[in-house]
């Protein structure tokens, strides 16, 4: 990492190697809090509606 890369979370000071790639323990914390709050997201496949009824391969009408 260059020298005078910043912190990934406030983007303002240094990194500081102890809690790379954060500048502080602070920033850290933060961008913890901000994954577990679910403010940050993964993009993923749809969950499915289980509103709507399925049929399964043993329902088949033409056996």
């Amino acid at each position: 990492m260059s020298a005078d890369a910043l912190c990934v979370y406030c983007r303002q000071r240094p990194v500081d190697e102890r809690v790379r790639p954060f500048c502080s323990e602070r920033c850290k914390l933060l961008d913890l809090a901000a994954w577990a709050d679910g403010q940050y997201r993964i993009p993923g496949d749809p969950i499915p509606d289980d509103s709507a009824p399925r049929r399964d391969e043993d329902d088949d009408p033409v056996a």
